[in-house]
């Protein structure tokens, strides 16, 4: 079994705090919200590979 990214953790808890000062009620964030918590363009998290509806831990397995 593949072992999670060292960083996953702090990244992840990190992510989640910011997602959650812009947008409490919400767990999916589309592209254009994902960018601004992460604060990168959209074009950059097509690039990675990512949806339109994306949850933090996505964000946090792509950037760790």
């Amino acid at each position: 079994m593949p072992r999670e990214k060292e960083l996953y953790e702090p990244t992840l808890e990190s992510i989640r705090v910011r997602a959650k000062e812009l947008y409490p009620d919400k767990l999916l964030l589309t592209r254009t919200e994902a960018a601004k918590v992460m604060g990168i363009s959209v074009s950059t998290l097509y690039r990675h590979g990512l949806g339109q509806r994306i949850t933090a831990e996505q964000l946090a397995r792509t950037f760790a």
